[in-house]
């Protein structure tokens, strides 16, 4: 078996309703399609994350990747991450569209795998071996303290038990007040039994972080997600010694490389890759073996990305040794519905990944051309 062709496109979509957080508003999602052909007729698909500029990501995939990989052995997959890597690597690539780029393919090479095998992605890692993975509702997003309310009770009537809120409001929109507002209320109306994550998307700045961190410790909230930007990493360390709020990343980290130093410096306490950014499954197996050594929860990220890259994240989460919980999201997002039946609904807090070969689930073909914009 022998790879012959390496391909990627740009879908795009627009749900009825975007999103809107701590940095901005998405009115449309966007995705890059990665296909992996052989010359016995086994195709693999995966997804590299493209919140803007996705073209880049798919060029990238096409110019730099596909001749790495083509002629050679699908089977030998963390072989060819390895050569993947090292080719941008030396660079000094270790992060930022390219890796995006090997995430999707990854995901493609684990997705055909599978089905030379004959075996589901979450059997073939040999992993913790769960028929059903707890899950979390995601997102409340940003908006007035009654929707907000009324969309948590929602997902409470629903089943689940875990639920992330949005904050992060500019000042001219109430700021934290009007976010300390909004949870107080979420807090009071769904009752202690409810688990709440807090997530800002990188808005504040370490005073900012460290004043939400505090006022959030009488709420009870699990974790406060991205609390100030990426880099910041002197931030996570002056809120961390600061709060006993536990912290979360992982959503803008590239996996290992990234990665490594905000574990080794303990500035936070839940791990949480993205497949569509973090290299992949592959990448995603060192995360978690960073996250076991180092006693850290573990957390798939999933966010508004399309259902290629949601379905990897269910693989891995089924697969982990130590799972908190994976991020299940609830919102309109058309980019998810790719596949024919529909992707894996969540019952009372859990969702079963597929059990046939591969990802498990089947394109469908009319979506996915209809979406494709470049």
């Amino acid at each position: 078996m022998k790879i012959d062709r390496v391909r990627a496109r740009l879908l795009e979509a627009t749900p009825e309703v975007g999103v809107r957080f701590g940095i901005g508003a998405f009115t449309t999602y966007s995705m890059v399609l990665v296909e992996i052909g052989t010359d016995d007729g086994l195709v693999g698909y995966g997804e590299a994350i493209a919140r803007r500029g996705g073209g880049m990501t798919a060029t990238a995939v096409e110019s730099l990747l596909a001749e790495v990989l083509v002629g050679e052995d699908p089977r030998n997959v963390e072989g060819l991450w390895v050569r993947m890597v090292d080719r941008l690597r030396r660079w000094g690539h270790s992060g930022g569209v390219v890796v995006e780029a090997i995430s999707g393919v990854d995901v493609a090479l684990w997705d055909l795998v599978g089905k030379a095998y004959g075996l589901p992605v979450w059997r073939l890692l040999a992993g913790a071996g769960r028929t059903r993975v707890p899950c979390y509702a995601s997102s409340v997003y940003i908006n007035d303290t009654e929707t907000m309310v009324a969309e948590a009770l929602e997902q409470q009537g629903l089943g689940f038990t875990r639920l992330k809120v949005k904050i992060g409001r500019p000042e001219d929109d109430g700021g934290q007040r009007a976010d300390l507002a909004a949870l107080r209320a979420i807090r009071e109306a769904m009752g202690e039994s409810m688990t709440l994550y807090v997530d800002a998307n990188g808005a504040y700045d370490a005073a900012g972080a460290i004043r939400m961190g505090r006022a959030m410790e009488e709420l009870d909230i699990r974790w406060f997600e991205e609390p100030v930007p990426p880099d910041d990493l002197s931030g996570y360390e002056r809120l961390h010694s600061m709060t006993s709020t536990p912290l979360a990343r992982g959503e803008t980290d590239f996996g290992l490389f990234s990665m490594r130093e905000v574990i080794d410096r303990r500035l936070i306490d839940v791990v949480q890759p993205d497949l569509g950014r973090c290299a992949g499954i592959t990448g995603a197996r060192q995360v978690w073996t960073l996250a076991y050594g180092a006693n850290l929860a573990f957390a798939p990220h999933t966010g508004f990305s399309g259902g290629l890259s949601q379905l990897a994240a269910l693989h891995v989460a089924a697969a982990a040794p130590t799972l908190l919980a994976l991020e299940y999201m609830y919102i309109d997002n058309p980019l998810r519905e790719i596949f024919v039946g529909g992707y894996p609904v969540a019952k009372d807090g859990w969702v079963s990944p597929p059990d046939a070969p591969g990802l498990g689930l089947d394109l469908d073909h009319d979506k996915i051309d209809a979406y494709t914009v470049g």
